[in-house]
C-alpha cells in the first residue's frame, strides 16, 4: 500500500476513535496526518468513503495480527493464550477499542457500516472456532456446553471488554487478559 494512503488511513482511524464516525471531519484527518484536505481528496472522494476504508483497513490489520499471533503455537490452549496476548497487548488498545465501539454504534444507524462489523465478528468467531475444534479433537478442551455456545460467549466477552476499555472504566490490558483467559478456561473446559 502507498505510504501516504496508509498514513491517511491511520490518521482517519485515530479521528474515528476520538470523534466518532458522524462527528469526524476531513479537517481533523488532515490535521492528524499533516496533509492538506486536497491531498486526502486525491485518495478518497468523500469523508464517508475515507472513514469506511479506514475502518476496513483497521479491521484487516487487526485480523492479520490475530492470525499471525496464534499460527505457530503447539497446542490449542497455547494458541488461545497467544491470541489473547495479541488482543490485549496492542499498543493502541484504547484506540482500537474506541474505534470498534464507535463502529458498532454507527453500524446500528448506518447500514453501509454493518458489513464491516459483521466481517469482524465472523473472522473472530472463525478463529476461535478453529482453536476450539483443535482443542476438542486433541483432548485439551472438554467444554461443559455446546462448542458454538462457548465460542459465542468468548466473542461476546471480547466486545464487552472492548467497550469497558473504550469507556475508560478502568479495565486494564492485564485485567482484560485475565478475564478472557479465566472465562475461557471455564467455558472451554480446559484440562490441566
Amino acid at each position: 500500500m502507498d505510504e501516504q494512503r496508509e498514513r491517511i488511513l491511520r490518521a482517519a482511524a485515530e479521528v474515528l476513535a476520538e470523534r466518532g464516525f458522524d462527528a469526524g471531519r476531513l479537517r481533523d484527518v488532515a490535521t492528524a496526518s499533516g496533509l492538506s484536505i486536497g491531498s486526502l481528496q486525491h485518495y478518497f472522494e468523500t469523508r464517508d468513503a475515507l472513514f469506511r476504508e479506514a475502518f476496513a483497513w483497521s479491521i484487516d490489520d487487526l485480523i492479520d495480527r490475530w492470525r499471525a499471533a496464534a499460527v505457530d503455537a503447539a497446542g490449542a490452549w497455547r494458541r488461545f493464550e497467544l491470541l489473547v496476548g495479541a488482543l490485549t497487548s496492542d499498543p493502541a488498545l484504547v484506540r482500537r477499542c474506541a474505534t470498534w465501539t464507535e463502529f458498532c454504534a454507527s453500524a446500528s444507524r448506518r447500514e453501509e457500516l454493518g458489513e464491516g462489523v459483521r466481517r469482524v465478528h465472523a473472522e473472530w468467531r472463525a478463529l476461535i472456532s478453529e482453536i476450539v475444534e483443535q482443542g476438542v479433537r486433541g483432548g485439551e478442551f472438554d467444554p461443559p456446553l455446546a462448542a458454538d455456545l462457548a465460542v459465542g460467549s468468548l466473542t461476546a466477552l471480547v466486545d464487552g471488554c472492548d467497550m469497558a476499555v473504550a469507556s475508560g472504566s478502568g479495565l486494564t490490558a492485564e485485567r482484560y487478559a485475565e478475564v478472557m483467559l479465566g472465562t475461557a478456561r471455564v467455558v472451554l473446559g480446559v484440562r490441566a
